[in-house]
């Protein structure tokens, strides 16, 4: 495809379009026909071609949830004063003098709330224990003896896997409600595999004719694609 280097106004629509589609940078601008040089002087020169994509990404995202990060996930469901906090604490985190600054915010705010934020560290901070403690300002020996003497911080640290499910559960709905072929294939063959949707068809083995549960794929018995298929025809109007 040839490169394209004069400017059109029509490229914001369709620069608005194909970003509302999912499409990353380097698939728009080969859409458009220019070089991604080219694409990344109009995206920061040409105000209206930038904010066309932002608005683009932001329909996107909000329809398909697809590019929604854990750490976004998690934020969003701390309570609005937690929020205030958090902000707070990451302008500060890592300036000089802001360690102070940090335990002074959270000193006032009790132990809870430094127990609330500690956990939201920990999930948004890619599960690092040592990031989450530096954060909040506190030792593992306080993180123990909060877990050993507190029962309720210690149900919230059981919940951590439960919510990450969650997050999981949540991103596959919406790659689903998206139409994302792959996704939908997966739903599928694990969530509708009982309405005939697993290939991996289970038949009982048994060379002396007697009923067991040792169970064999047919995919493991290694038989031509058009064999398989033939088994599992048979095997459904069986059904």
């Amino acid at each position: 495809m040839s490169r394209r280097t004069v400017w059109r106004d029509e490229f914001i629509i369709e620069a608005y379009n194909l970003a509302r589609g999912g499409m990353k940078e380097r698939k728009i601008a080969e859409i458009l026909g220019v070089s991604f040089h080219t694409f990344l002087i109009w995206e920061n020169k040409k105000n209206p071609f930038r904010l066309s994509i932002q608005k683009g990404r932001k329909e996107y995202r909000g329809k398909n949830n697809k590019t929604a990060s854990f750490r976004d996930y998690v934020y969003k469901r701390l309570p609005r004063e937690l929020r205030l906090i958090w902000n707070r604490i990451n302008k500060l985190d890592k300036r000089k003098g802001g360690l102070e600054k940090i335990e002074a915010i959270l000193d006032r705010k009790g132990k809870r709330v430094r127990q609330q934020l500690f956990l939201h560290a920990w999930i948004s901070g890619n599960f690092s224990i040592s990031e989450a403690l530096r954060k909040v300002n506190i030792s593992r020996t306080t993180l123990r003896r909060w877990k050993k003497d507190d029962p309720g911080f210690a149900e919230l640290v059981k919940q951590i896997p439960w919510f990450k499910k969650n997050f999981f559960e949540d991103a596959l709905s919406g790659l689903v409600a998206g139409g994302d072929t792959s996704a939908i294939i997966f739903v599928n063959r694990t969530f509708n595999r009982d309405r005939g949707y697993n290939e991996k068809v289970e038949v009982d083995m048994n060379l002396s004719g007697e009923i067991d549960q040792n169970v064999m794929s047919v995919d493991m018995m290694k038989l031509p694609l058009q064999t398989r298929k033939e088994i599992l025809k048979s095997l459904r109007k069986k059904k």
